[in-house]
């Protein structure tokens, strides 16, 4: 029988389980430090001396994950900038990109290893290795020396990126800070970083040194030191692909800078990734207020509330890189009707069902099911240089919906039809107003009426079921799960509810007909607030 743990036990043993072992970030760096080596000896025309090679993106931050595509793992992106000593005035993006590429193209080895020319980036192809494989994205850039878009003190180290249109084959600059996002980065996390990080390089240290990785406690790398700040980012990061990995709109799912930007700014110095992770999502949910057919603009409510994702009056969204306001990550938000805020915000509401709206009592092997696989081993204790994080076979996230108070439906489910619900909510005599599933944030005390539509020809039997979840309804012996059978008479298909409790709540319609289930409506969810 599975172990039963406190919430931040279960988190603490998943994240673990995603960070990159010891032995393969050394392999890593080995490869980015050859890499650096062959660039710096290059002889690139007009520059003016060697140019400046750095990390970036994941394998900086301390947030990196295996990356999950297309419902397997796929391989470690290492993000690397090659910035030449070229002034952007007297140069063009074409130039700079092609010199990088044709530097890397003049070697063998990473000949052998080249993609095609992407957008923005070079990308070397590693070969697997004991079944891990990397890939490192090269981004050409110059240094960008007018100071535009002011923000954090490290604007001075913005670059001009070079990019390539798919349509037309031309190129463009655009700009970003990397290093100043990195430092930006780690004074957030500063704080919680230095109480953390002996004690758990130590633990590292003790745990590896018959492998003579490394010499001192003082010697492990950064990047194997963990805060809550960069377990919930990768623990989110991984939730996303598992949630996105079958979804018809997967090319919508949040880009990771726009989950790390928000993490970072949101981050309270909480020491528990439970608390870090209830504090970013329960903010993010709030700014899911502009999702809703009625929202309008109002320059005051966007300063006071809405300040980290913001819908602007044109319809539009802003989230700015906090070390170069220049660049806006939600740039293409408004794109294909808003497609990809919707993704966001319905990612969030997941992710808030999955980590938030839960028990503070689970299972050992809770998220362990949903985000890794239950034979991976954790590379602190057993010292395992695989780092694979392998879902099974059909396992998706563990359900929001499995709670344990549910009742099973008892009638064999055929489904030759459908049901879908409609939903008016009312409060204090006013005229009732329709609501989607999971929409905002509802108010105690009102009324709910939900009503049936179906395709099932009469007669047939009504059937709803109705879940609540959460402290206040568990505090008020109120954890409802059970049936309730609706009107007998035909077209008699509604049911209503009152607002009662905090939290996460959900009903289902299901038509039954000759004792079998003909149609079900799916959950629709009402958060109450």
């Amino acid at each position: 029988m599975s172990k039963v743990v406190t919430r931040e036990e279960a988190l603490q043993k998943a994240a673990q389980k995603l960070d990159i072992s010891p032995s393969k970030y050394k392999q890593a760096m080995e490869r980015f430090d050859s890499v650096k080596s062959y660039l710096l000896e290059g002889e690139y025309k007009g520059a003016s001396g060697q140019p400046e090679i750095y990390l970036q993106g994941s394998f900086k931050l301390g947030t990196e994950i295996r990356p999950y595509k297309d419902s397997k793992d796929a391989d470690y992106d290492i993000d690397i900038v090659c910035r030449l000593e070229h002034k952007k005035e007297t140069t063009t993006p074409e130039t700079v990109k092609h010199q990088v590429g044709e530097h890397l193209n003049a070697n063998g080895t990473y000949k052998k290893m080249l993609d095609e020319e992407g957008k923005r980036c070079w990308t070397l192809n590693y070969a697997e290795q004991d079944g891990i494989g990397f890939h490192m994205d090269i981004l050409p850039s110059v240094h960008e020396r007018r100071n535009l878009f002011g923000g954090y003190s490290s604007y001075s180290s913005a670059i001009a990126v070079t990019n390539k249109c798919s349509d037309s084959g031309t190129y463009d600059w655009s700009t970003s800070n990397p290093k100043g996002f990195a430092e930006w980065f780690y004074d957030q996390n500063k704080t919680v970083f230095d109480n953390v990080k002996q004690d758990q390089k130590q633990h590292l240290f003790e745990n590896y040194r018959q492998d003579g990785l490394f010499s001192a406690w003082d010697s492990v790398p950064d990047i194997h030191v963990k805060t809550p700040l960069q377990r919930a980012i990768q623990l989110l990061k991984r939730h996303r692909d598992i949630r996105f990995s079958h979804q018809k709109d997967e090319k919508y799912k949040p880009i990771s800078m726009i989950i790390t930007v928000l993490a970072a700014q949101i981050y309270n110095n909480e020491t528990t990734i439970d608390e870090a992770l209830k504090n970013l999502l329960n903010t993010l949910f709030r700014h899911a207020n502009q999702m809703q057919p009625t929202f309008r603009f109002d320059e005051a409510m966007a300063q006071s509330t809405y300040t980290l994702i913001t819908r602007t009056a044109d319809g539009k969204w802003y989230i700015p890189n906090p070390t170069n306001h220049g660049e806006n990550f939600a740039d293409k938000w408004h794109e294909d009707n808003h497609a990809r805020a919707k993704a966001f915000f319905q990612w969030v509401a997941w992710a808030k069902d999955d980590f938030v709206n839960i028990a503070e009592q689970l299972d050992e092997g809770h998220y362990i099911r949903g985000l890794v696989s239950p034979e991976e081993k954790a590379y602190g204790g057993a010292k395992a240089d695989s780092s694979s994080l392998s879902v099974r076979s059909g396992t998706n996230f563990p359900s929001r919906f499995d709670v344990p108070h549910k009742q099973a439906i008892q009638f064999p489910i055929i489904n030759t039809g459908s049901v879908s619900i409609r939903a008016f909510i009312s409060r204090n005599g006013f005229r009732p107003i329709e609501i989607q599933s999971n929409s905002q944030t509802l108010p105690k005390q009102a009324t709910i009426r939900f009503e049936a539509k179906t395709n099932i020809n009469w007669p047939y039997k009504v059937y709803w079921q109705v879940v609540n979840t959460g402290h206040d309804a568990e505090s008020a012996s109120c954890l409802r799960g059970g049936f309730y059978e609706g009107e007998i008479k035909k077209g008699g298909k509604a049911r209503t509810e009152t607002t009662l409790y905090t939290g996460m709540h959900w009903v289902e319609c299901f038509i039954v007909k000759d004792r079998k289930c003909v149609a079900r409506s799916g959950e629709f969810i009402v958060n109450i607030g």
